[in-house]
């Protein structure tokens, strides 16, 4: 749960290029090549279809990506290619932005403050000198509900 977490909040720090043989819209748009490759993310979708996942309008989200609030993959011919924690990231965005009226400079801190959130909670749970206090368990408590009242858990 935390490692997707921080890979929602991470994943506009990457500047990806996935090669691809032609885009579809179907979310099967792997060619031969690409299916043999190891790869992180289960799902790649084109922006319309992304849109479609996310609730947005595919012109959000080319916006969202201009701002730096989500940075999705690219083929070779520059076609924007969301990932499984792309489209949960813009759903994160889209509570942020739509019913707690933050404007996209204000989704743009609390997307830090949830990545930094998110590693200090990862610390807490991993840390062999820590992790084992009651204190440590209450704090981390503590920041997943607060991670959770934005929508980022």
């Amino acid at each position: 749960m935390l490692a997707e977490l921080f890979e929602i909040a991470s994943s506009s720090d990457e500047n990806r290029r996935v090669p691809m043989a032609r885009a579809k819209s179907t979310g099967e748009q792997h060619s031969r090549r690409e299916r043999s490759r190891p790869s992180r993310i289960s799902g790649v979708y084109v922006i319309s279809v992304a849109a479609r996942l996310a609730d947005m309008h595919p012109q959000t989200l080319r916006k969202y990506d201009k701002e730096g609030l989500v940075s999705p993959q690219r083929s070779e011919g520059s076609r924007r290619l969301y990932s499984d924690s792309d489209v949960e990231r813009l759903r994160v965005i889209r509570r942020l932005a739509d019913e707690l009226r933050l404007n996209l400079n204000g989704v743009s801190l609390v997307l830090d403050l949830v990545r930094s959130l998110t590693d200090i909670v990862s610390l807490l749970e991993s840390s062999p000198e820590v992790s084992d206090t009651r204190a440590a368990r209450v704090a981390a408590d503590e920041l997943r509900q607060i991670l959770s009242y934005v929508g980022a858990v």
